[in-house]
């Protein structure tokens, strides 16, 4: 049976790639991006994750039954940090909870976080916040009233509260049978790379991708956001899964050391000025 899909951010990078990965396997995908895809997979329609408007509109236009919502869509800030929130979160918080009627039990929703998000529970006051709010609206005035809670760093926060929306998502999911999960990518080469090279700094990026020889290519955080949507996996849920070629497997069994990394180096000698 032709699995039905329906995914954000499909135009380029992470998106591109799941969506060239499911269109091997005879999958109908619809992709709802701000850009016009130029790969030609499946069918667009324009959708914008920053207004909520707009995104009250799709559903009608995605009727279903479908079986997979994968949630790629994101972008890197860091500034307007209000669109930062918007889209990385807030939007696709709107869209999912939208869409759930209209997948089709057994179906999932996948979303694609980072792993900037996996120690979301270091600003769990923070992050509860913003999830306890019950719509987009509320959510952005809650953004509004705590500014200095998560505003320096908008991309990590958007991507924590991501995650940890994950574990609340699979509750919200369970009565219409849909699995709920998140894919967590370290550095991989997209479009974004430039942004997050420019922000934690080229010495820094290479020296992570160096701990794991190499960074990700899209396709392989593709594999798994395939893997995790539509394989053989109905057991599968309420989880984030770390894709990172091991670093933060290293980083917690103590074989890499963090100290050593150039922004640690440049941190210790600030301090020593």
């Amino acid at each position: 049976m032709t699995a039905r899909i329906v995914m954000t951010g499909g135009a380029t990078g992470i998106g591109a790639a799941c969506a060239a990965r499911m269109a091997a396997r005879e999958a109908d995908i619809t992709i709802l991006d701000v850009a016009e895809p130029v790969h030609g997979i499946g069918r667009f329609i324009p959708c914008d994750l920053s207004d909520p408007a707009a995104l009250d509109k799709v559903p009608d236009k995605l009727p279903g039954p479908w079986d997979a919502l994968v949630n790629v869509a994101g972008i890197p800030g860091p500034t307007p940090a209000d669109q930062v929130v918007a889209v990385n979160f807030l939007g696709m918080r709107h869209l999912t909870e939208r869409m759930l009627p209209r997948i089709r039990a057994g179906g999932s929703v996948t979303t694609i976080a980072s792993t900037a998000g996996r120690d979301w529970m270091r600003r769990a006051a923070a992050v509860n916040g913003l999830l306890d709010t019950p719509d987009f609206a509320a959510g952005m005035a809650w953004c509004r009233d705590n500014t200095g809670l998560w505003d320096r760093d908008p991309y990590t926060f958007s991507k924590q509260c991501a995650v940890a929306w994950t574990y609340r998502g699979a509750g919200l999911a369970l009565p219409y049978g849909v699995r709920v999960n998140s894919v967590s990518p370290g550095s991989t080469l997209t479009r974004l790379t430039g942004n997050f090279t420019e922000q934690i700094g080229a010495a820094q990026v290479a020296w992570l991708d160096a701990q794991v020889g190499r960074a990700a290519a899209p396709d392989d955080i593709a594999r798994i956001i395939d893997f995790v949507a539509l394989g053989d996996c109905g057991w599968l849920n309420g989880v984030d899964i770390v894709v990172d070629g091991g670093l933060t497997a290293g980083m917690i069994g103590g074989w890499i050391d963090m100290a050593q990394s150039p922004a640690a180096i440049a941190r210790a000698a600030m301090k020593r000025d």
